[in-house]
């Protein structure tokens, strides 16, 4: 089984205790140095709850946490600021923050082993089946990614059908990826992970993101891929650790502040025009120090200062990696009452509901209607997509009652669905879950219901027409070879046997 890296209850309660020494040394209030310190041992215990990573609940919550609080309470202590400053209501914030994740952890505790029988996506069994489902998935996911480009680039046809087809298929292209690096991992007996086959998919994805000027899409190859690795077995070695420094630094220095620059010049042309123009901007950078410092003031965003957590300059990318600063902006719009229910929510199911099924969906999803509400989205913008997650969004609908609801029953339930359908040692399983812990990890209420529902029924209604496509190809030869992960040195192949999917 893999191994889950839970936390030690020492460590938990001796780094809370030294972060709460730290935040009320810089001038935090004890208040809210205890709120805070309250949540993380929440965080923690409920991370243990979950498995550790080595379930999908487990990444998925770490992710959230990271995102909304963990990340910024550290940062602050480091930065000698107090936690508290450029947080609107910071007192009803922090403890908005506190109930929701006491909330979880209760719900984790009575539900978190909970499974429900639910249909399962549709895994290769062999080599030969894992080979040819590489080949029409790497070749399907570009086409399909190529059109949903193409359609998203062109005005007015975001709505087409072809639109809607390409996106549905585009997350081939990460199944591509899997599948060969699984295949590397055990033709080399565990040696390899990387080869022509893993860079190619992984190339056609970074360069969608990059013409799209997604810094999210260009991470998401090394995601999938590094999370493949670790349920496959794999050891990495120093080098792969050296690169992927090397990678961190290149993305947070570079390309990073280039997306947030051109930005604004790409998206505005078509798709030949947005690879004309990344293109030329990557090689005809105007000045670096004007590059890095509009990334630093976002991307022309008139939020200002609303939207930045850290006086120190340069953390423009951290304060997007410290999502309590923008909770904090819809937190105080409904302090004194105001509470817009069930409005959002709706919204962002129809946006959802594929076409065919609802043909006047809207748009846009809740960002422009929450922003509206935060005071971050103009008027003049239709949707600005103002960031708010899961924990300011269930205050900002129903109060405490929804950050109790969904602490409790929503999260919990969104985890065990996940475990109930999918086996993350599995293709299907890797992708699921690589697509819904990038979401996931500042997810709003309408989020949540996609990455929940919508997610899984695409990808089992996909697995299952990939695969009926594969089955009615005739193999020979080493039809009958099991496809398993790799054994690592130190396992026993009991240890990788990943359950039948009955499917």
């Amino acid at each position: 089984m893999l191994k889950q890296y839970k936390i030690p209850i020492t460590v938990i309660f001796g780094t809370v205790f030294f972060l709460a020494i730290a935040q009320m040394a810089t001038g935090t209030s004890v208040p809210f140095a205890m709120e805070v310190a309250g949540t993380m041992i929440c965080i923690g215990l409920t991370f243990n709850l979950l498995g550790g990573i080595s379930s999908v609940g487990g990444i998925a919550f770490a992710g959230f946490a990271l995102s909304t609080i963990v990340i910024s309470q550290f940062a602050k202590a480091l930065f000698l600021e107090p936690a508290q400053k450029n947080l609107e209501a910071p007192d009803l914030t922090i403890q908005v923050y506190f109930v929701f994740y006491l909330s979880v952890l209760v719900g984790t505790f009575v539900f978190g082993r909970l499974r429900i029988r639910l249909p399962k996506p549709l895994e290769p069994t062999t080599e030969v089946q894992a080979d040819l489902l590489y080949i029409i998935s790497f070749v399907i996911g570009l086409i399909s990614t190529t059109v949903f480009e193409y359609y998203e680039a062109s005005e007015g046809q975001q709505t087409s059908q072809a639109h809607s087809i390409g996106l549905a298929f585009s997350s081939l292209l990460l199944l591509s990826i899997v599948i060969a690096v699984q295949s590397t991992i055990k033709k080399t007996d565990g040696r390899h992970s990387m080869g022509i086959k893993v860079i190619l998919p992984w190339v056609a994805v970074v360069f969608f993101g990059f013409i799209e000027t997604s810094r999210g899409r260009i991470v998401l190859p090394a995601v999938v891929y590094a999370l493949t690795c670790f349920v496959s077995g794999y050891r990495f070695k120093r080098r792969h650790y050296a690169v992927a420094l090397m990678g961190i630094i290149l993305f947070q220095l570079f390309l990073s502040p280039l997306e947030i620059y051109s930005r604004e010049y790409v998206r505005q042309e078509d798709f030949r025009g947005r690879i004309y123009e990344a293109f030329f901007l990557a090689f005809n950078v105007p000045n670096w120090t004007e590059v890095r410092q509009f990334s630093q003031g976002g991307s022309g965003s008139t939020g200002g200062g609303r939207e930045e957590y850290y006086d120190r300059p340069g953390t423009f990318v951290l304060s997007r990696l410290s999502a309590i600063r923008a909770d904090s902006n819809m937190i105080s719009a409904c302090a004194n009452g105001y509470h817009y229910g069930f409005e959002p929510l709706k919204t962002d199911i129809l946006h959802n509901l594929p076409r065919f099924i609802y043909p006047d969906k809207p748009d846009y999803d809740s960002a422009a209607f929450t922003g509206r509400v935060t005071g971050l989205n103009p008027d003049e913008v239709e949707n600005a997509e103002a960031m708010i997650t899961a924990v300011s969004d269930s205050f900002g609908a129903f109060g405490w009652i929804g950050v109790i609801a969904v602490g409790l029953i929503a999260f919990p339930a969104s985890f065990i669905i996940y475990e109930s359908i999918f086996d993350i040692r599995r293709p299907w399983g890797i992708v699921a879950i690589g697509g819904f812990c990038t979401t996931f990890s500042q997810v709003s209420l309408g989020g949540l219901f996609t990455s929940s529902i919508r997610t899984p029924i695409s990808i089992v209604l996909l697995s299952y027409l990939v695969g009926i496509i594969l089955r009615m190809i005739p193999v020979q030869g080493a039809a009958h070879t099991s496809m398993r992960p790799a054994t690592p040195a130190g396992a026993t192949p009991s240890d990788l046997a990943a359950p039948s999917t009955g499917v």
